[in-house]
């Protein structure tokens, strides 16, 4: 079973909120008087999201697994274009864990903290066989983004270039970061800045749909068009590639585009009245349309969804 298959299939037990939304998108999102309130969690383990052997080539590890915890939080609050607030984490460690990591670890969760004015105010720490860390991100606003609001006829965008993560994770498994362009390719992997402005900004312009592309674009765009009953159109030659990637990577390039994940950029859609407001913005690139029917195409032609999955490979 896949991992969207079996968040569905949990979901069926639970009841969403009468004023809201719960499980399904980005965020949960509870309506109170005349704002949400915003919820979301996300978990960093071990041999999953990072491997100690990496500190081989990049000695810092543990210091971005801090960074990234609470980061790839904050997209999620920022898709909804929502502002984050307070957190709370949970730490799972081996019983002969090493304090020094997780002394680094703290400063770059700390780092994070001061880049998104987030409160950590609390959590909780037990031994387990697997070391893993989870965060709870609280948040707040005014209107909100879901991935279920997209409408024929709306343009397809993305907030910055799609595939340097990919591409870092790949140096870094490598094992040789011997160049500028790499190193930044590898940081862009293991220190992820999403954009809480950029979120701020599309929901005040009258963005309805929005997710971030932490599972890859084309998985992304699967999820916009299966949610909101559409399909979605990309143009392969629209779809911004960094001229690193390109460069290194060659025909790869644009497979890491495509179905690399972990960018954390924003995936939106809007009417065509807003086109002459987002071709201004410097790191917004519209890529595609969304039309009538179902699916996701490339160039008009059926997209082969590869993507990571937890559970489906």
């Amino acid at each position: 079973m896949k991992e969207f298959d079996l968040i569905e299939k949990i979901s069926r037990f639970f009841k969403s909120p009468a004023k809201g939304i719960g499980i399904g998108d980005d965020t949960a999102a509870i309506r109170s008087g005349y704002e949400y309130h915003l919820i979301t969690v996300d978990t960093l383990t071990e041999g999953t999201h990072y491997r100690k052997e990496w500190r081989k080539v990049f000695p810092h590890l543990y210091r971005s697994i801090g960074w990234k915890l609470l980061a790839v939080s904050v997209s999620d609050i920022a898709s909804m274009g929502g502002m984050p607030h307070a957190a709370v984490t949970s730490f799972t460690l081996k019983k002969d864990f090493e304090e020094g990591e997780i002394v680094e670890l703290a400063k770059g969760l700390s780092a994070a903290c001061n880049h998104f004015n987030v409160l950590l105010v609390g959590g909780d720490t037990v031994k387990g066989n697997c070391e893993a860390f989870s965060l709870t991100l609280t948040g707040e606003a005014e209107e909100i983004m879901t991935r279920s609001a997209a409408k024929p006829g709306d343009l397809v965008a993305v907030t910055g270039i799609c595939g340097d993560a990919a591409a870092g994770l790949n140096i870094i498994e490598s094992g040789k970061i011997d160049t500028i362009e790499k190193r930044k390719l590898v940081e862009r992997f293991l220190f992820p800045r999403p954009s809480i402005e950029m979120g701020k900004r599309l929901v005040l312009s009258g963005v309805k749909c929005c997710m971030d592309n932490s599972d890859g674009l084309l998985l992304t765009c699967h999820e916009i068009a299966s949610k909101s009953n559409v399909a979605v159109n990309l143009e392969s030659k629209k779809i911004p590639v960094s001229k690193e990637v390109k460069k290194l990577f060659g025909d790869k390039a644009f497979k890491f585009a495509l179905s690399g994940g972990e960018d954390f950029n924003l995936v939106f859609t809007f009417p065509e009245s807003l086109k002459s407001l987002f071709k201004k913005e410097k790191n917004v690139f519209i890529i595609g349309r969304v039309t009538e029917g179902s699916g996701t195409y490339i160039d008009g032609k059926p997209a082969q969804i590869s993507s990571f999955d937890h559970f489906g490979g």
